[in-house]
């Protein structure tokens, strides 16, 4: 102990004594910082980025929205290293809802369809971006849903109609919810036509079989 707290006292001597010599730069004349300070360089840079950035004044007023999955770790070595990464932890976490992310996804789509929709004020420009939007709708949630209610037809197992007709449900909702966001973000009046098969939602209020 007392051998390792003579070397520390050392070790401080030494320093005090010899002290650390700083990494040396040079400075050339024609450097655009020849002759100023550390501070005065830091002003300067701070001017010049103050000045680059008015060319985006207008740009950089607009409100970052929050995203639901930020990472906010550094890096993927800290989050392997931190408590979320433990078995404790994701056992208190629900499954991932893969289907619901795409759903949210599709949505977030269609809503920055619609705004492009709404900035277009060519006739030939807007139907192609509706075009695009009848083409995310469809093969997102319609197509599926036409199949479903032909299934639902030839089917006879009143199991397997409930569980359909909790599927069509579902995509009807969907289908209703993308017409909601294409009538609000547009407000052209060429609006988005939905067709859904309103009879075989409402059995859907049925109970199942037992």
């Amino acid at each position: 102990m007392k051998q390792a707290i003579g070397e520390t006292v050392d070790r401080w001597m030494e320093e005090e004594t010899h002290p650390r010599v700083r990494r040396v730069s040079i400075i050339r004349k024609c450097s655009p910082w020849y002759g100023m300070s550390e501070e005065e360089i830091e002003d300067r840079r701070e001017f010049i980025r103050c000045y680059l950035l008015k060319d985006f004044e207008l740009v950089l007023m607009i409100p970052v929205q929050p995203r639901e999955n930020d990472f906010w770790f550094a890096s993927h070595k800290e989050f392997m290293e931190s408590a979320f990464n433990t078995w404790d932890f994701q056992k208190m976490r629900a499954p991932f809802d893969k289907y619901g992310y795409r759903v949210r996804k599709v949505m977030e789509q269609v809503k920055d369809l619609a705004l492009l929709h709404s900035c277009i004020s060519q006739p030939e420009g807007r139907k192609n971006i509706r075009d695009r939007f009848e083409n995310v709708v469809n093969e997102e949630f319609r197509n599926p849903l036409l199949e479903l209610v032909e299934r639902h037809r030839k089917t006879f197992d009143e199991e397997r109609k409930f569980g359909m007709r909790k599927k069509i449900a579902k995509l009807s909702q969907h289908i209703l919810e993308c017409k909601r966001i294409w009538d609000k973000y547009s407000p052209w009046e060429d609006s988005f036509p939905c067709h859904v098969p309103i009879d075989l939602v409402r059995d859907c209020q049925t109970s199942p079989p037992r």
